[in-house]
């Protein structure tokens, strides 16, 4: 009986350090673009994101990017963060283009969301809530097919005079075929 109580001490022992681990190098490895939330990333994901200078280029306007590429990341999005720094956002990267349906579930604040394809803005919905019913979802879909959306703060679009038929730069992004340079 000694020998059991002996195992289980070592047993639980065992379980919170590694928990305490585990911890410790989810709090190492988050990004810096969100606010009041952060994002684990591996280290080679953080590295890429933040000091090679993911980026998009709408005219003389900058945005850090996270990639959302993957179905997992592309399904997680921005939901449960609480909020984005002002000049960052996220780029879900698609294999093709097409008419991708996006919604907010467990989204904390409202973003706009632009369409993009072959180098320009196609469409935005400016101003997307973040209230979410799931008796009656909203669905916000392009008005043509698409290649990449990008999700900003509310207001970021009317703030910075951004119109469909913008050009926007992607600059040390990989999209599956190639580092994109549109």
């Amino acid at each position: 009986m000694a020998c059991m109580s002996l195992i289980g001490k070592y047993f639980v022992g065992g379980i919170v350090a590694l928990t305490v681990a585990a911890l410790f190098f989810i709090f190492q490895n988050t990004s810096e673009l969100f606010v009041g939330e952060t994002l684990s990333l591996s280290h080679a994901e953080k590295s890429e994101a933040v000091q090679s200078g993911q980026k998009v280029r709408i005219g003389d306007i900058i945005v850090r990017v996270l990639i959302a590429r993957t179905p997992a990341e592309i399904t997680r999005g921005l939901s449960g963060r609480r909020s984005l720094d002002p000049d960052a956002g996220m780029l879900f990267v698609f294999e093709k283009a097409d008419r991708y349906r996006f919604w907010m579930p467990d989204m904390r604040f409202p973003i706009d969301i632009l369409w993009i394809n072959d180098g320009t803005i196609v469409d935005i919905d400016a101003d997307a809530s973040n209230i979410f019913d799931p008796a009656n979802p909203k669905f916000y879909t392009p008005q043509a097919p698409v290649r990449y959306v990008l999700e900003v703060n509310a207001g970021f679009a009317h703030r910075k005079n951004i119109r469909i038929g913008d050009t926007v730069e992607l600059t040390g992004i990989y999209d599956g075929n190639k580092a994109s340079e549109l």
